[in-house]
């Protein structure tokens, strides 16, 4: 849901606005200032009413100071329903300045909360609660999304309608940041299903809600579902802006790309690149100081010149992407670690398969702590290590070690309850595959590889019935068997305590 900003007072400021003796509502001084002109007309003839009864004096039971008093206090939910301030703020500023700024906004909803008192049965601490969710999004702590979302839950269903719906919008895009696709699908289907408005009342919702759509069923792999609900994206689009922006070009042309290489249809694959390479002019023009977004499109369009082996637009587009990745986001980003990983498939494309592994060693930095690991996607970009240092040059040197980040993807899965199964017995056996190119480098690579090869076999063997299961186990005793004698050779019996 993308309703238009609400007014930049904090939510401090509305949190603790004075109210009258009677424990009547604010007065109109402390509403918002982006309040439509009838509405505002409205409350000023209340307001005066009120005062020819005696003002903050008058009786609460009047029935013009109730009607005063529970307008304007729908006001004040409306408010905070739409507030989203902290949300729109950009976090480009590198990572350490967007670390703090989190952390200021953080403050200022304690301070809030601690002023007013009331918690998140009030409007005002539940909308600020959501816009720090908007916040926690930007910036992929989405452990604390989750919480904050689930702490909201009981108060938001007391409440139900648009503030439902905007709850709902937000838990559906965690779960697509988490990789959750198909939970934020059927999430986004009750939206669409039991939304209070049409798509002619609420054009700019619906169009929110279309590219979601769209989004989640184009990452199951659903292109040609996506397609129907991005054309009606384009509809609702149109309706409210009059016209498509970049934003539009950029995801028809993604769509219409993706579509036309699977289908061999290339004609129409490099007219969906030309919309791209218009989105990236235009959102340079109309908003050239978000430049995360600038980086998400020269991201999209380095892979359309990538897939046609045109590296020279490719390389040229992934470094501009990188490096703005890099300057706002900072090192230990998922959007960074993205990044990374895009820049190392080119290079193994080229056959710089060295050059790619500094690349990949950056996106496991950033695999190994973030908060929606995933085990099957670390399985995935381990094994693209493995495959990418067997492809090295003899003679290359490995320059730094990838033991600290397997570490710590190690106890980040663990302190999920995820270290359990086949997928982690699979992963088990690829980081020790990887410790093994770094034994020249470090001798206690040996021991880490024997004690994973182990873990390894133990969880596969639990899925023995399993044919996929079997398949690796057999390959993982094997490694076991090569570790156990190759130690012994070393260093004797060996211990399994390696750090």
């Amino acid at each position: 849901v993308r309703p238009p900003a609400c007014s930049s007072r904090s939510f401090a400021d509305l949190a603790v606005a004075p109210r009258g003796p009677s424990g009547t509502a604010p007065a109109l001084a402390n509403l918002p200032g982006n309040l439509p002109k009838e509405d505002q007309e409205l409350l000023e003839a209340l307001e005066a009413a009120v005062e020819s009864l005696g003002g903050d004096g008058a009786d609460a039971s009047q029935p013009l100071v109730e009607a005063r008093d529970k307008i304007l206090l729908a006001y004040r939910d409306k408010a905070a329903l739409l507030k989203r301030d902290w949300t729109d703020e950009m976090f480009q500023e590198g990572e350490e300045a967007n670390e703090e700024r989190v952390a200021e906004i953080e403050a200022v909803l304690a301070r809030g909360l601690g002023h007013a008192g009331g918690g998140l049965e009030r409007g005002e601490h539940l909308g600020a609660a959501l816009d720090l969710v908007g916040v926690y999004m930007k910036n992929y702590k989405l452990d604390k999304a989750d919480a904050v979302l689930a702490r909201c839950g009981p108060f938001i269903s007391e409440r139900g309608g648009v503030w439902m719906v905007k709850w709902l919008n937000h838990v559906s895009t965690v779960r697509m940041k988490q990789s959750r696709h198909l939970e934020a699908l059927e999430m986004l289907y009750d939206l669409e299903l039991y939304s209070p408005y049409s798509p002619a009342e609420a054009p700019e919702f619906f169009e929110t809600l279309y590219r979601n759509l769209a989004w989640a069923l184009k990452a199951l792999g659903r292109i040609d579902e996506a397609l129907v609900y991005f054309e009606r994206m384009a509809v609702s689009s149109k309706t409210h802006k009059g016209r498509l922006d970049w934003f539009d070009f950029w995801d028809i042309g993604k769509l219409a790309a993706t579509r036309a290489f699977r289908d061999g249809d290339m004609p129409t694959f490099y007219r969906g690149r030309a919309m791209i390479e218009d989105a990236l002019r235009m959102h340079e023009e109309a908003e050239g100081d978000d430049l995360v977004m600038r980086a998400k499109v020269c991201d999209t369009l380095a892979e359309c010149f990538l897939v046609v082996n045109e590296f020279d637009g490719a390389e040229r587009h992934y470094q501009d992407a990188y490096d703005l990745m890099l300057q706002t986001v900072g090192r230990n980003s998922p959007l960074f670690g993205k990044q990374a990983r895009h820049s190392a498939n080119l290079r193994i494309a080229q056959g710089r398969h060295a050059d790619a592994m500094a690349f990949l060693s950056e996106a496991l930095v950033v695999e190994a702590g973030r908060d929606a690991v995933n085990v099957a996607e670390a399985a995935e970009l381990v094994d693209l290590m493995v495959s990418t240092q067997q492809k090295c040059p003899p003679e290359t040197e490995v320059v730094s070690s990838n033991h600290a980040a397997l570490k710590a993807m190690q106890k980040n899965i663990h302190s999920r309850g995820m270290g359990v199964g086949k997928e982690y017995g699979v992963l088990c056996h690829k980081m020790s595959l990887m410790y093994l190119h770094e034994v020249q480098r470090d001798e206690k690579s040996l021991r880490r590889a024997r004690r994973l090869a182990k873990e390894s076999v133990r969880l596969l063997r639990q899925h023995a019935a399993d044919q996929d299961a079997s398949g690796w186990l057999r390959m993982a005793e094997l490694q076991l068997q090569m570790l156990s004698s190759a130690t012994v050779t070393r260093k004797g019996p060996a211990s399994d305590g390696a750090t």
